[in-house]
C-alpha cells in the first residue's frame, strides 16, 4: 500500500529515526508522498527555532523528495474545504489536510500522532 509521510515522519526520515516497522512499510510501499503542508510546517518550525536545519526549508524538503523518491502532494481548494469539513477531532490544520490527503489518495499515514489514527477511516503506522 502507498504511504504518506507526515511532517515528524519526514524529519525523523534523513535522521533514520523511524522506528522499524514504519522505516520497513516505507521500503516496500510501491509509492510514498508527502504532502506540500509539512513543506510549509517545516518551515514554521525552522523559523521558531524548534527545529535546526543546515539549508533552507524549501532546500531540504526538495532534497528529501529527490532522496527518497518522495511524491510532492499539491494543496488546492478542494482538499483544503475537505479538511475544513473533517470532524474536529484534531485542530492541527497541518494534520487535518494530511487526514484528507490520505482520504483522497486511500493511503495509510505514517505518524506518531495517535489523534490522526481516530478519524474514521484513517490508517497510521509507526512503532
Amino acid at each position: 500500500m502507498n504511504l504518506l509521510l507526515d511532517t515528524c515522519a519526514l524529519i525523523a526520515l534523513p535522521a533514520g529515526a523511524l522506528p522499524a516497522a514504519a522505516s520497513e512499510a516505507l521500503r516496500r510501499a510501491p509509492e510514498a508522498l508527502v504532502s506540500c503542508v509539512s513543506a510549509w510546517e517545516v518551515a514554521i518550525k525552522q523559523q521558531s527555532g524548534k527545529l535546526r536545519l543546515t539549508t533552507k526549508p524549501h532546500a531540504w524538503f526538495a532534497r528529501l523528495c529527490q532522496r527518497y523518491r518522495l511524491r510532492e502532494l499539491p494543496l488546492d481548494s478542494a482538499l483544503a474545504c475537505a479538511a475544513a469539513e473533517l470532524p474536529l477531532l484534531h485542530r492541527d490544520p497541518f494534520d487535518r489536510v494530511l487526514v484528507a490527503c490520505a482520504h483522497r489518495h486511500r493511503v495509510i499515514i505514517l505518524t506518531s500522532d495517535e489523534t490522526i489514527a481516530s478519524y474514521p477511516g484513517i490508517q497510521t503506522l509507526w512503532a
